[in-house]
């Protein structure tokens, strides 16, 4: 037969599938939100059985879309990739993924746009990294896709624990904390009355509220803020007035200088999946002051290497326990040492390998 021949043939066959998939969901009644994953898993197998093996796979293509460009994201793709010795590229589309042998998705929902448009994910290893719950899938369909996959690389140890409750498989999920540091880059530096650091960009879940009220209450304390977008913030022309605040914006090669200019680091978010910049300032020697999401509980011992509060602390407590952190004499870097992009990129390459 032809090429033409087996193009015809194979067409021909994926349209009588499609018409039983169809018929299949009418009778029994099966979710309407699985009938792509369906189709795909269909489209999957009649083309394995009709193409050849190619030898232009790559060893592992990272997925971020477009819209995450620039950001953490694609950042964690590329701390990975430093440390990969695999033959690998990167792709910013939901379609026409390259054949490779495994995929990194920077995020779980684009997992699940590319699953039911690429049938090659269903022949090949897929590491699905899972930040945070954001209300934007299905739970229900959110389950379904993560049981597809390969693995579900969660940043931290309560989302890992929340997937298994939600009904998402054991032998599915994978705890690694989601981040690290360069070592060589963010050095220890001797705590001596510095300032209150945090680092983020301006968003709703990082309560900028509580921050705005934690700077106010303490206006013998001075406060740096990293971050972008923070002229969004309806408080911002105030809280830029403030004598004991800065504000800067800068480029991230710069954030060792300024985490050197602090004793304490506070993330005070409602919601996390890390946060990173934790790792970073932990690694300088600076003593953590963190909501209970995320990462935090499972790096910060309280009392020993930082503080920990729950997520609808009020602004006084908060501000109480950075007050307790100027009295802690704790080596912080040594309690994070391990945690490192390169350590974060092996233990993902193990899961490759399994």
């Amino acid at each position: 037969m032809t090429k033409f021949d087996i193009k015809i043939i194979r067409n021909l066959l994926k349209k009588i599938a499609y018409k039983f998939i169809f018929l299949i969901f009418k009778i029994f009644k099966i979710q309407t939100y699985k009938y792509s994953y369906y189709v795909r898993y269909t489209d999957f197998l009649i083309d394995k059985y009709f193409s050849k093996s190619s030898s232009e796979y790559y060893d592992l293509v990272f997925v971020i879309f477009e819209e995450s460009k620039g950001w953490i994201l694609e950042a964690i793709c590329k701390e990975i990739a430093t440390y990969f010795k695999g033959k690998y590229c990167f792709h910013y589309s939901p379609s026409s993924l390259p054949l490779s042998k495994g995929y990194f998705f920077a995020h779980y929902s684009f997992y699940i746009a590319c699953l039911k448009l690429n049938p090659c994910l269903w022949g090949s290893k897929s590491l699905i990294f899972y930040t945070h719950p954001k209300g934007i899938i299905n739970n229900e369909e959110l389950v379904y896709a993560m049981n597809c996959s390969t693995k579900v690389i969660s940043m931290c140890s309560q989302f890992a624990k929340q997937m298994l409750k939600d009904g998402v498989k054991p032998e599915k999920v994978s705890f690694i904390i989601g981040g690290g540091a360069d070592p060589k880059l963010f050095r220890s530096h001797q705590r001596m009355n510095g300032a209150i650091g945090f680092c983020t960009a301006y968003y709703a879940r990082k309560d900028p509220d509580r921050i705005f009220n934690i700077i106010k209450m303490l206006p013998h304390r001075k406060f740096i803020l990293l971050g972008r977008d923070w002229d969004r913030y309806e408080k911002f022309t105030e809280l830029t007035a403030m004598p004991n605040f800065s504000y800067i914006e800068a480029s991230y090669a710069e954030y060792p200088s300024y985490y050197a200019q602090m004793d304490v680091f506070v993330s005070a978010a409602i919601l996390e999946g890390g946060p990173i910049p934790l790792i970073e300032a932990m690694m300088c020697n600076v003593v953590p002051v963190a909501s209970k999401t995320g990462f935090a509980p499972d790096i910060i011992h309280h009392g020993n290497n930082g503080f920990l509060f729950e997520v609808d602390a009020p602004a006084e407590s908060v501000c109480k326990l950075i007050e307790q952190a100027y009295q802690i004499e704790t080596d912080i870097r040594k309690t994070v040492e391990h945690l490192t992009w390169n350590n974060f990129s092996l233990a993902v390459q193990q899961l490759l390998e399994k």
